[in-house]
């Protein structure tokens, strides 16, 4: 396989899969390829590119004794794209969003259901690499936290709590020891956003000194201009992702809550590009992607709309930056779009994937 290939590897939950394609860095052409199974419900996953590991969180909405919520370690095969499975870590919540650290000897999750952030040694650890990280820690990251983002230098993790309506930081580094609040590390500092804006997914620029925070209830974007010292957030902008879609407000979602249906705003992912020049959103109820550019200071442009897949859950961009792959949870398909030098959409493949697709990571093998 040329080294100039994309690996994408995609994580579809009803079918329990990690699908595997070659995209032609060309042509944006995807052929799949592979796919590794026995991954139950698995949901949001974690590219280590110098280990040639991807971790993937599995059992989010349904765990039970006998298949408790867990991540799994992908050893991936340059030649062949193969991702095996190369260990297992059992966590105690549930787990949605899972980020590497810069040394790449840990984890974060974000648990929605359990309102909390967990670090973790990543699985396969060797024993003293495990007995230095000090196990499990949890942080009390507020209601519905939907991520985990460690910053660029290493020093802070950012979690987005959608039902508090607030984005947090903890210090990366701060003791494994449990504090009080429930026997969970307290936050560095918070700043609260719109009430009912629901915040769900968030970005680094290349610097680490912007924060780009899509709120799935609302349909806006947030740019934040970030102190590396101390973590904090200052508010710069808030742009619209959803303007001129008809829809109301979206609401907080869980097993237990109604489907409220295709009427109200529910944003899903957020993406940028490697060079800091576009920024991508998908609205899953209008099944479409907003795109936006950057320009001095962070600062966003909104510039079009694009129809996509039917509920687009995931999305990711190439290492080269030239394609955005997105992957609709209930068409069960994956498209891959040229990303025009005006930020544009040019759709050039679509393929089959297995069921309930949700997130995407590419790996460029060297």
């Amino acid at each position: 396989m040329s080294a100039s290939r994309s690996l994408v590897y995609i994580a579809c939950a009803a079918a329990g899969t990690v699908d595997v394609f070659d995209l032609d860095p060309d042509s944006g052409v995807l052929e799949r390829i592979g796919r590794t199974e026995g991954l139950s419900h698995a949901s949001s996953m974690a590219l280590d590119p110098e280990a040639q590991t991807l971790y993937a969180a599995c059992n989010i909405d349904r765990p039970s004794p006998e298949v408790p919520p867990r991540v799994v370690a992908l050893s991936l095969d340059a030649a062949s794209g193969a991702a095996s499975s190369a260990g297992t870590r059992e966590l105690p919540v549930t787990t949605c969003y899972v980020s590497l650290t810069p040394d790449r000897r840990e984890l974060f999750g974000a648990s929605y259901h359990e309102d909390r952030l967990i670090r973790f040694p990543v699985p396969g650890a060797e024993a003293e690499a495990e007995a230095e990280a000090g196990g499990v820690s949890t942080y009390a990251s507020g209601a519905n936290t939907h991520c985990a983002v460690v910053s660029p230098d290493g020093k802070y993790v950012y979690a987005a709590s959608l039902g508090d309506d607030r984005v947090s930081w903890f210090a990366v580094e701060a003791s494994r020891k449990h504090a009080a609040n429930d026997g969970a590390i307290a936050a560095s500092g918070h700043v609260a956003v719109e009430h009912g804006s629901g915040p769900r997914h968030l970005r680094f620029n290349p610097a680490g000194d912007r924060v780009y925070v899509l709120h799935e209830l609302s349909g806006d974007v947030s740019v934040f201009e970030r102190d590396a010292e101390n973590g904090h957030l200052a508010l710069l902008q808030v742009v619209s992702a959803v303007d001129g879609l008809d829809l109301s407000p979206g609401a907080v979602r869980s097993p237990s809550t109604q489907d409220p249906g295709q009427s109200v705003i529910w944003c899903a992912d957020l993406r940028l590009t490697p060079d800091g020049r576009f920024l991508f959103a998908s609205e899953r109820s209008t099944s479409t992607i907003s795109a936006f550019a950057v320009h001095g200071g962070g600062l966003l442009e909104y510039l079009g709309r694009t129809p996509t897949e039917a509920q687009p859950r995931g999305m990711a961009i190439d290492p080269s930056g030239r394609f955005l792959l997105v992957c609709g949870e209930r068409s069960d398909h994956v498209t891959a779009y040229r990303i025009g030098d005006d930020g544009s959409l040019d759709p050039q493949s679509r393929a089959r994937t297995s069921g309930g697709p949700l997130w995407i990571e590419c790996w460029a093998p060297a």
